[in-house]
């Protein structure tokens, strides 16, 4: 596993790679969300169920164009953005199946302030799976030392960096219904 910045980051999300990396309250691992090979790994990684889908974090709400239609967005919802604030979307009807949720069809988006994904995010010109860096129901890290202790054999690349104030992951809430989901 290689360490480093956000800028050496963006070879290895476009070779398929996983990459670790701080985000507003835990640090993340996450992938090219189009390659279907390693969202699969960050499943297996994360020893996870294969149904459950993944969050994708944008520096710019035009990196989701191909993903939603961006002017069926709510006020509720760019008034969010960019922050700590993930919603549940209608998507697309030609994006990739293993981005929806199984259960209502819908995709969880979230435009990030935190500087080190907007970094990514503007490197690599796409959104990327953002995830937890840890195994599921475990302990989340909050330090590029703990990700490399539990996951580093796992990792392509660790995006040094500081995890952003908050104590607890993004709030999730469905857009249609405003029903808070996490």
């Amino acid at each position: 596993m290689i360490k480093g910045d956000c800028a050496g980051a963006i070879s290895y999300l476009k070779s398929g790679g996983i990459i670790a990396y701080p985000t507003e309250a835990v640090y993340g691992i996450g992938c090219d969300p189009y390659n279907k090979d390693s969202v699969k790994k960050i499943t297996q990684i994360k020893k996870r169920e294969s149904n459950k889908s993944y969050i994708l974090v944008a520096s710019e709400l035009n990196q989701l164009a191909n993903l939603i239609n961006i002017n069926s967005l709510s006020e509720e919802v760019l008034d969010s953005w960019p922050g700590h604030n993930t919603w549940l979307i209608k998507p697309k009807k030609n994006i990739p199946p293993w981005l929806t949720d199984n259960e209502n069809g819908l995709i969880a988006i979230r435009v990030s302030s935190h500087p080190e994904i907007v970094e990514l995010c503007q490197f690599f010109k796409n959104p990327i799976i953002s995830t937890s860096a840890n195994i599921s129901g475990n302990k989340v890290f909050k330090n590029h030392h703990d990700v490399e202790r539990v996951l580093g054999s796992y990792l392509d690349y660790l995006v040094l960096g500081n995890v952003g104030e908050y104590s607890e992951p993004s709030i999730i809430r469905d857009m249609k219904t405003g029903k808070v989901i996490r």
